[in-house]
């Protein structure tokens, strides 16, 4: 067809802020660029979906905590621009009391013992494997179960 081909162990995967209008415009910009739509990929995400993503849920999974030479460092964002996405920081836990519900407890002042939080990945190794059905039962929420 005379489009312009990247090599075939090359693509562009763009996922960010994806929603039909933007699709049409990146490809219209590829097409007038003479390149083909075979070197893009999209992803799908909540903006072409429902337009729920990350910053309309408050959601996000970010690093909080690192180890440098043995020493524990809390690691967070506090975005001058929008406060709202300011980010936990440190060792976290997530606790539930049936007065509070469940509370993240930030800068490692939790409790291990309380900790609903599991260890499934460390250093590239898978420690902990889980069924789909276990994972299908405890998203489920509480709520709709009734």
């Amino acid at each position: 067809k005379g489009y312009k081909i990247l090599p075939p162990y090359i693509r562009v995967i763009q996922g960010d802020g994806i929603d039909l209008d933007m699709i049409k415009r990146i490809l219209g910009k590829l097409k007038n660029e003479g390149w083909s739509a075979d070197n893009l990929a999209f992803g799908s995400g909540g903006a072409l979906l429902q337009k729920l993503n990350r910053d309309t849920l408050k959601c996000a999974y970010k690093c909080s905590a690192v180890v440098i030479d043995g020493k524990k460092v809390n690691v967070f964002k506090q975005p001058i621009g929008d406060p709202g996405k300011k980010s936990k920081k440190g060792r976290l836990t997530l606790e539930y009391s049936e007065k509070d519900g469940y509370t993240t407890i930030q800068e490692g002042r939790g409790s291990a013992e309380k900790d609903l939080l599991k260890l499934v990945f460390e250093n590239g190794n898978l420690l902990k494997e889980f069924s789909f059905d276990e994972i299908r039962s405890r998203s489920e929420i509480p709520l709709l179960k009734k």
